[in-house]
C-alpha cells in the first residue's frame, strides 16, 4: 500500500506541513522499509523460546520451561502530527506481526494524511485486520472509555498521562513514546562546519517539529564562537536568506502552536 502509493502520501504530508514533498520521503520509505524488516523476522520471532527453570526442578523432573508467544487482543495505536505516516505505522506492524487486530487514529491536524490512509482502507482489497479512523481530542476521549487489550500512545507529556490515567481502572498494558529534548554535544575536536550543518538541520527539518530534533547544543567553549557563526552560515545555505519563500521549510502545523512558540520568545503575546 505504502509502495503503491509513495507519491500521494508525499503530497499529503507537504500539504499538511506546507513544503516540499521531498522531505517526506523518509516517512514513506521507512515504513515500508519497517514492513519488510517485520516479514524477514516474523517466522524466528514465532518460535517457542525455552526459559531458565530452577536446577533443582531440571535434575528432579528432567522439565523445561516454554515461553509461547500469543497476540494480546485488539490495540489501539494513537498517533502523532509530527511522524505522520512513520509513527502510525511502526507501531501498527508490531502489532499486526505479533497476531493483534487494532484501530488507528490520526492526528486531527493531518487532514489530507487521514483522507488518503482513509480512502486507502476503504477500498483495500482483503478483509483487513486493522482499521482507520480520523482522531482527534474528541474521538480519542470516546475510545479511551472503553476496554483495549493494549494501548500505544505518541505524543505530548500531558495528553500521555491522560492515556495513562483513563486505562487504570482496565489496567490495559500502555505503552507511551513522549516527546522530549535532545541535546546535541560538539568538543573542541568536532569538525564544526559539519557539525553546525547537520545541527541546523536536524534543527530546522519539519520545522523542528520532530521528536528526535536537537533542541539544543552543548558547544565547548573553545570553538562556541566559531560554532555560532557556522550555524548562520550553514542556516542561509539551507534555506536562504529569506527562508519563507523556500520550498524546503517548513510550517508550523497550526496556528495554536505558532502562539505557543511565540510565547516562549515574547511572553506578553
Amino acid at each position: 500500500m505504502i509502495r503503491e502509493n509513495e507519491a500521494r502520501f508525499q503530497q499529503a504530508m507537504a500539504k499538511e506541513f506546507k513544503t516540499a514533498s521531498q522531505e517526506y520521503i523518509f516517512e514513506t520509505a521507512a515504513s515500508a522499509g519497517e514492513s519488510e524488516v517485520q516479514k524477514s523476522q516474523l517466522k524466528e520471532w514465532m518460535k517457542p523460546v525455552e526459559a531458565p527453570v530452577p536446577q533443582f526442578l531440571l535434575a528432579k523432573t528432567g522439565h523445561k520451561g516454554m515461553i509461547y508467544r500469543e497476540p494480546y487482543g485488539v490495540a489501539l495505536i494513537i498517533g502523532p502530527f509530527n511522524g505522520p505516516l512513520l509513527l502510525l505505522i511502526r507501531p501498527a506492524l508490531a502489532a499486526l506481526a505479533a497476531g493483534n487486530t487494532c484501530i488507528l487514529t490520526l492526528s486531527e491536524a493531518l487532514p489530507e494524511t487521514t483522507k488518503v490512509l482513509l480512502d486507502l482502507v476503504r477500498n483495500i482489497s482483503i478483509q483487513a485486520p486493522w482499521t482507520v479512523v480520523a482522531g482527534g481530542k474528541e474521538p480519542n476521549t470516546e475510545f479511551l472509555k472503553l476496554s483495549f487489550d493494549f494501548i500505544f500512545f505518541t505524543g505530548s507529556t500531558f495528553v500521555g498521562k491522560i492515556v495513562a490515567q483513563a486505562q487504570r481502572k482496565n489496567l490495559t498494558p500502555v505503552l507511551l513514546e513522549l516527546g522530549g529534548m535532545n541535546p546535541a554535544i560538539v568538543d573542541e575536536t568536532a569538525n564544526i562546519p559539519d557539525a553546525a550543518k547537520k545541527i541546523v538541520w536536524g534543527a530546522m527539518a519539519w520545522g523542528g517539529q520532530w521528536c528526535t530534533s536537537p533542541g539544543y547544543a552543548y558547544v565547548h567553549e573553545s570553538v562556541a564562537d566559531a560554532f555560532a557563526a557556522e550555524a548562520k552560515k550553514a542556516l542561509v545555505e539551507l534555506f536562504g536568506n529569506d527562508p519563507r519563500s523556500n520550498s524546503d521549510y517548513s510550517r508550523i502545523i497550526n496556528a495554536r502552536t505558532v502562539d505557543r512558540l511565540a510565547s516562549l520568545i515574547d511572553p506578553a503575546r
